[in-house]
């Protein structure tokens, strides 16, 4: 709340996350039949993960991301690659042909990362008539 040797006229609200998440990143490129200006996102029947995809271009190529919890094992760094194939197969055969052997060996192989948590900046998000805060600042 104090910047140098002033008040700052907001204060930072952290909320604890009692449901955190991991994320792998997938890289996917959709079919050119397929829209490429959407955002794509499924969710697992027993809700275990989610999977969003969000375009990275105008040509198809997109950035998923795989979101589940840090005990899960899919999240861990060097899981078995064929246990995600299946998984992919029986949870999202929409995805799964599209991702090579080499992407799922490689999302196999790298560690989840941590989705940062929530902040607000209050009371208010102005300050004067100059400065807003936004975002992901």
């Amino acid at each position: 709340k104090i910047f140098g040797e002033r008040e700052l006229p907001f204060h930072v609200k952290r909320y604890e996350d009692d449901n955190p998440r991991v994320y792998k990143s997938i890289p996917i490129s959709f079919p050119s039949h397929w829209p490429h200006d959407l955002n794509y996102s499924a969710r697992s029947s027993d809700g275990r993960v989610t999977f969003e995809a969000l375009p990275s271009d105008a040509h198809g190529k997109y950035c998923a991301l795989m979101l589940l919890k840090a005990g899960d094992p899919l999240a861990a760094a060097d899981c078995d690659p064929d246990v995600l194939r299946s998984y992919f197969e029986k949870e999202y055969p929409q995805f799964n042909k599209l991702l090579s052997g080499e992407v799922m060996a490689d999302v196999a192989a790298k560690g989840a990362s941590a989705l940062p948590s929530f902040r607000y900046a209050g009371p208010r998000l102005h300050e004067g008539g100059r400065t807003v805060i936004l975002g992901d600042c």
